[in-house]
């Protein structure tokens, strides 16, 4: 307002904070794969896009489809970001001269370029948005879970250490409708009996012999499905079989969602249906390691219809990552991975997720105090140097209550120095995830 009101003249005022940059995102990065039309250039078909607090809404405008409706890169990007991810990236994969070419083979074929694209940078958790585990019209053997899974084992071979993230079909195909009871019922029958993925059944031990029955999430030299379990002719440093499955998390949740894209797809009744990957890899990115999804609340979503705690326990016991409802909020009700868990005594290492994280924040830690060595003589004093600061780097993830526990060692052989290699042999043990509490109760007389 000018100072003198009854005159003429210029009023002038000056805004602060006009040079304010955005702190730079944190945590692990949430990359969203998924399809729009738009024709805007920061949804250019497979370049990776990275949204910041200061942008996702520029990020939202810009991804929605050439139509101005929302896209499904939009919905899971509010999804993300309102369960907590605060790093994200977009990837458009569908090609510009894609017409209307798109059927889940045809998605599949994208996301194979997208994922080829994506194996020469940096992804921490990926997520294919508008796809299920247990899609049915694919031809072939062809499983989008696969397909991530082994994406993300490929991605942590070459030195960067990613997990997955994918939905379920769920219990309604309606997209903002309420499933009945009954529909609840038969999607956790449905999904408990593997209907439509049993290659993804990794409890089921028929004949007793340790190995999973129909289980085919292991590795193979083309990177192919395999037709079965003994069918993985990719061996770890023990002769086993390795087990892609612990890559990814496969999540059955009949959420709905609530955040800008449903306000904007459903004014009326602000939300809609969601697999909830995007929420789930969303809350994955705001935890440290050592603390589980297990029980966190899940921002920014509610429940299409409650399942009971005998259903979550259902999915659970099937390696899906169920969500219910607890007074406090939606939670995740328990972090497994994909990888097989026949019972107590045949299981993968690899079951938890937080165990995963914990083990490759480790194996990330030894590479990065390693790199300082490299080019250096193979000496004995620049080994006992390197000894000293895998330990030291070790200790800090002990102090911070990731590991219980570790060893090492370091050695070179003659031929070894010849060749200018070295090996480290690690021994960890994690901090591992509590997941019961039992309480004994008596009664005295006084």
């Amino acid at each position: 307002m000018p100072t003198f009101a009854n005159l003429p003249g210029v009023s002038v005022e000056i805004s602060d904070q006009g040079l304010r940059i955005s702190r730079a995102p944190s945590g692990p990065k949430v990359t969203l794969l998924g399809l729009t039309t738009s024709t805007e250039t920061e949804a250019t078909p497979y370049v990776p896009y990275n949204v910041s607090d200061g942008t996702i809404t520029t990020a939202y405008l810009k991804f929605k489809n050439a139509d101005g409706t929302v896209s499904e890169l939009d919905k899971a990007l509010m999804e993300s970001y309102a369960a907590g991810a605060r790093n994200i990236e977009l990837m458009n994969i569908l090609p510009t001269a894609s017409g209307s070419f798109t059927a889940d083979d045809d998605i599949y074929g994208y996301l194979s370029k997208a994922y080829t694209t994506l194996l020469n940078l940096d992804v921490d958790i990926a997520v294919p948005v508008g796809v299920d585990l247990d899609s049915t019209t694919l031809t072939g053997d062809r499983n989008f879970g696969y397909q991530l899974a082994n994406f993300c084992y490929q991605a942590t071979s070459n030195s960067n250490t990613t997990i997955g993230v994918i939905g379920v079909a769920g219990p309604t195909a309606s997209a903002s409708g309420t499933p009945t009871i009954d529909e609840v019922e038969s999607w956790v029958t449905a999904l408990e009996n593997y209907t439509n993925c049993a290659e993804y059944d990794g409890t089921t031990d028929a004949n007793g012999d340790g190995v999973p029955d129909n289980y085919r999430f292991v590795a193979t030299t083309t990177g192919e499905m395999p037709a079965s379990w003994s069918n993985g002719d990719v061996l770890d440093a023990k002769g086993n079989k390795v087990d892609i499955g612990a890559y990814i998390s496969a999540v059955a949740a009949p959420i709905r969602a609530t955040n800008d894209a449903a306000t904007d797809l459903y004014p009326t009744l602000g939300y809609y249906n969601s697999n909830g990957a995007p929420a789930y890899a969303g809350l994955i990115a705001t935890l440290p390691a050592k603390s589980a999804p297990t029980n966190k609340i899940i921002n920014g979503i509610s429940m299409q219809r409650d399942l009971s705690l005998s259903q979550a326990d259902r999915l659970a016991g099937s390696r899906f990552v169920p969500v219910f409802a607890k007074p406090k909020g939606i939670v995740a009700a328990s972090a497994m991975t994909g990888a097989y868990n026949i019972s107590e005594y045949y299981r993968s290492d690899f079951v938890r997720l937080s165990t995963v994280r914990i083990v490759h924040d480790a194996i990330n830690f030894v590479r990065d105090v390693s790199d300082q060595f490299i080019g250096e003589p193979n000496s004995a004093p620049q080994r006992n140097a390197l000894s000293t600061a895998i330990d030291n780097a070790l200790k800090s993830m002990q102090a911070q209550g990731a590991l219980r526990r570790f060893d090492f060692n370091i050695f070179a052989s003659a031929t070894d120095q010849v060749l200018g290699r070295a090996t480290v042999e690690l021994e960890l043990v994690p901090a591992f995830e509590l997941q019961q509490i039992t309480v004994y109760v008596a009664l005295a007389a006084e």
